[in-house]
């Protein structure tokens, strides 16, 4: 069993209290009951019952508490005197990621942070929402970039608002009356270039499907890179986020959307108490990139 399981067994125990716990170790409440609904399921045991005032062990629990207590004692002190033995002289760190925060925010991040630790190993995994929300549950990496979503399972980090654009070819005119802005009301009259759901995707599906338009779908594309070719050639209107179009220099307009769009980016992960500390120096690292180079939309 995953260790961070047994730490978190063991601060449930002393709090009987699940949403101390997930403020004690940086989890979400959801999160810890998620975690507790895993940990029974893998063991077949029933650790907690609920109660009036929180939580309490059960019989066959209490039994096992003292083996929970051991582990996570003798880990703690384990990972204490690494820690002081390597600082950041050894290590590694793994991150997932959304390709446009991979190719706009990690550069200069990545740069920084290997300039002061140039012994530490950095993976770096790109995918979709999805993706690095199952990272981040199943361990594979230390934390994960992504956008906010209200059923995330885990601590998130809210670090800066990426706005949503719709972009037309240079030859497109928006009528005056809209004052440069492009009504969520009028997607529907023009043909639209579609994002299929995934990579940096999810929070415009989101959004499309919250202003009920009957949008007309004239391709379906993955690439944005596509995506914004077609646009070009006046092919149709297509809804990015600013972070992708700005990976593109693309000869296109960019009109903001009402209601206003936009995404909210930061940090996805188990526990900030149980970060090693190669993870908790990069993530503050990535709060001062991130104010340096999107200063007008931190959040």
């Amino acid at each position: 069993m995953d260790i961070n399981k047994f730490l978190l067994l063991n601060d449930i125990a002393v709090t009987k209290n699940l949403t101390m716990t997930a403020e004690r170790m940086g989890y979400s409440q959801s999160g810890v009951s998620h975690a507790i609904r895993k940990i029974e399921e893998e063991t077949g045991i029933i650790f907690f019952t609920r109660t009036n005032h929180g939580v309490e062990l059960t019989k066959i629990g209490n039994d096992l508490l003292p083996y929970i207590q051991m582990i996570s004692k003798y880990y703690n002190v384990f990972n204490e005197s690494i820690d002081s033995i390597n600082g950041l002289h050894t290590g590694s760190l793994s991150i997932g990621t959304y390709p446009s925060i991979a190719a706009q925010w990690l550069p200069p991040m990545l740069q920084e942070y290997k300039n002061k630790y140039p012994n530490i190993t950095i993976s770096v995994k790109e995918g979709r929402m999805i993706d690095v929300e199952k990272w981040i549950m199943d361990g594979s990496i230390d934390f994960g970039f992504l956008s906010w979503n209200p059923d995330h399972p885990f601590k998130f980090i809210t670090m800066s608002r990426d706005p949503l654009y719709i972009i037309t070819s240079k030859d497109f005119v928006l009528p005056q009356a809209y004052h440069g802005i492009f009504p969520a009301s009028i997607f529907e009259d023009y043909p639209f270039i579609y994002s299929e759901s995934g990579m940096d995707r999810d929070d415009i599906s989101l959004f499309l499907q919250k202003q009920k338009s009957k949008i007309t779908k004239n391709f379906t594309c993955r690439d944005d890179y596509t995506i914004i070719k077609m646009v070009e050639r006046n092919l149709g209107i297509a809804l990015l986020a600013d972070l992708v179009i700005n990976c593109h220099n693309g000869n296109i307009n960019k009109f903001p959307t009402y209601p206003s769009a936009f995404r909210t980016l930061g940090i996805g992960l188990l526990s900030e108490r149980n970060l090693s500390l190669a993870a908790k120096t990069f993530i503050k690292i990535a709060k001062k990139i991130v104010q340096e180079i999107t200063p007008d939309n931190i959040l």
